[in-house]
């Protein structure tokens, strides 16, 4: 590729002609091909100060329900997503104060506080020319653990199904009270049971991928076997040290959501949900979560008639913890070699759900009995050991 002078720069984009295809590249991708000279480094980095577009590199392939006009992706975005922090809906939030003939709407844009105000003005220019999905950066990770369907949905609506049996609790022994924390800052627990003065935080979680060589792994049937991320476990039991995990293990539940969501949304939710997968940018997350907590409550008999498993068991952060001091064989990358196997990723200590779960219907039953405290009691329980403490 030939050397691009410091003088192209000027402009916020450029068009280089490749052998089979033209490549649309901003200023950031063009200074990682560009070969430079000391005084053209200079340069750029008085360039990067004044000129920070957000626009992506390239078109990928439109989903069908994209293939219309700015208004209507617009006005999808703020009815669906109105509250959300995403930059998406900044985006609709500014094009529809532009299509009512607002004079301050570069500032509108702004202000959301996901484009500088130089690119603001920018993209407010270009409003009449170009859709909104070009000033949005593509979504490049396509694994499961960045597919809402495969991850947060499940998760969301597994959470409500274990929401059911908090209220449960709650009509049964009214000295109980609970809290949902899922869109607090804390990223351990989704829920707080309270008596007395006393807290168990609750950690849901849908077991939603079998573990299908967990047998040869980790010498436990793939049926009964749970993964816990040891970094989440050592940090729950640092800033919550009374966490439980709570587990559904639903293993068709992704499967049944991928078909049956496009006849659950209605027209305008369609189109968020296309723009979710397909487009990123700044707090995405948020618009992911809110979109899909909305979806989930909105159509919760739908949603739980695609659940097969209602049957939850827990264990504590610390008895996670316990398992990985004491069988190590239960963590590839600790006690056996994880390179070359389906156990690479996140390091998992995994649990046995006959051996080393209880039932939720077990920890509810001793919580209207003997309350809160008993739970918590159980979960803090300690005893003497001989163990190793070597001097070399």
């Amino acid at each position: 590729m030939k050397r691009i002078s410091v003088e192209a720069f000027r402009d916020e984009r450029i068009r280089l002609i490749t052998k089979d295809r033209c490549a649309l590249l901003t200023m950031s991708a063009m200074k990682r091909v560009l070969v430079r000279r000391p005084r053209e480094a200079a340069a750029n980095r008085n360039l990067d100060r004044c000129f920070r577009p957000a626009i992506r590199l390239s078109s990928p392939a439109v989903s069908p329900a994209l293939q219309t006009s700015n208004p209507t992706l617009a006005e999808a975005l703020v009815d669906v997503l109105g509250s959300s922090r995403w930059s998406a809906v900044a985006l609709a939030k500014s094009f529809l104060a532009w299509q009512r003939g607002e004079s301050n709407v570069a500032q509108i844009l702004y202000q959301q506080g996901s484009f500088t105000l130089r690119a603001s003005q920018d993209v407010v220019k270009r409003f009449g020319e170009s859709q909104i999905t070009e000033f949005l950066e593509v979504r490049k990770k396509t694994g499961s653990a960045e597919n809402p369907v495969t991850k947060l949905f499940p998760a969301t609506i597994t959470e409500q199904l274990f929401l059911g049996s908090l209220d449960a609790l709650k009509e049964a022994k009214p000295t109980l009270d609970y809290s949902d924390d899922r869109q607090s800052e804390h990223k351990f627990k989704d829920f707080t049971l309270r008596e007395g003065g006393l807290e168990l935080p609750v950690n849901v979680k849908n077991a939603g991928t079998r573990f299908n060589n967990a047998r040869q792994l980790v010498g436990l049937d793939p049926n009964d076997c749970i993964p816990i991320p040891a970094y989440k476990a050592h940090g729950a039991v640092e800033e919550f040290p009374n966490l439980i995990y709570v587990v559904c293990a639903d293993y068709d539940l992704a499967s049944k959501l991928e078909a049956a969501l496009p006849g659950i949304l209605n027209e305008r939710e369609k189109i968020v949900w296309a723009l979710l997968n397909q487009f990123g940018g700044a707090q995405l997350r948020d618009g992911e979560d809110r979109f899909i907590l909305a979806m989930v409550a909105k159509y919760w008999s739908a949603f739980r008639q695609l659940t097969s498993n209602a049957n939850f068991f827990a264990a504590s952060a610390r008895k996670a913890i316990r398992v990985l001091q004491t069988r190590p064989e239960r963590t590839p990358g600790i006690g056996l070699r994880a390179w070359g196997t389906s156990a690479r990723g996140e390091m998992n200590v995994h649990l046995s759900i006959a051996g080393d779960m209880t039932p939720w219907q077990t920890v509810g039953q001793r919580v209207l009995a003997n309350g809160v405290a008993d739970i918590v009691r159980a979960v803090n329980r300690k005893r003497v050991e001989e163990v190793f403490d070597p001097e070399i």
